[in-house]
Formats: structure tokens, C-alpha cells, sequence
């Protein structure tokens, strides 16, 4: 069996990225840098900017989360998923996931990467953008 860099993306994988991607959102929504290089293993000035990202889109009441699972991989009107998770040339899978606030979606989407292997992903995160 040829093992290539490409990871199929399975309902399983796409599940187990979803999992990271939430947890990861819910220390988000704590605004938490401390949490943040605690539990994503962020440096203190990543936590920071993230922070502020979070600050320019959000008020600091709203509540951050993503799209359920069960709604999260479904195209919604524009054609898109609230989660879009794809290949990348260098092996890690790449997100795009919506940030909803309040259960609303907002405009800032949240750019993760997942790497790993025997079952157990790693999440990097990239940016947050619009």
C-alpha cells in the first residue's frame, strides 16, 4: 500500500479536527492568553495578537463558538462550509472555520492547520481573518 502525504479527509478525520478546532475556540472564547500558551502552546506575543484579533471583531460579552457538527461541513448559502477542511501541499490538513458569535456567524474566520498522525492531531493555529 502506497502511503503518500495526503491525508483523505474522512468523516473521522473531519470529526477529530472538528473536536481540536472546538476546544480550541472555547479558550478562545475564555480570551485567555495565559490559557492560550498553557493549552495550544502559543508564544506570549501569538496569545496577544490574538487576543486583539478577537477584540477588533467581537464585543467582549459575545460568546464565541462554531457551527454545530452535525451543521458544520454542509455548504451553506454562499457555497461554503462553516468549516472548510482541506489538503495542503506540505501534508497538514488546513481549516477555515467560521467564528459565530452568540451563535450568529460573524465575519472573522479562524485558519487552522492539523498535523498528525496515528490518530492523534495537532493544531496550529495561523491567523484570523475576513
Amino acid at each position: 500500500m502506497d502511503m503518500d502525504m495526503d491525508m483523505d479527509i474522512t468523516d473521522n478525520l473531519r470529526q477529530l479536527a472538528y473536536a481540536q478546532a472546538a476546544a480550541f475556540v472555547q479558550t478562545l472564547d475564555r480570551r485567555d492568553p495565559v490559557a492560550l500558551q498553557r493549552d495550544w502552546r502559543l508564544s506570549p506575543a501569538a496569545a496577544d495578537e490574538i487576543i486583539e484579533m478577537l477584540d477588533s471583531y467581537f464585543a467582549a460579552n459575545q460568546a464565541l463558538s462554531l457551527a454545530p457538527l452535525a451543521e458544520a461541513f454542509v455548504p451553506g448559502k454562499g457555497g461554503r462550509p462553516a468549516i472548510d477542511v482541506y489538503g495542503t501541499d506540505c501534508g497538514p490538513l488546513g481549516l477555515e472555520c467560521l467564528l459565530l458569535a452568540d451563535g450568529k456567524p460573524g465575519e472573522a474566520i479562524l485558519h487552522l492547520a492539523m498535523s498528525g498522525h496515528d490518530g492523534a492531531l495537532h493544531l496550529h493555529y495561523q491567523y484570523i481573518g475576513s
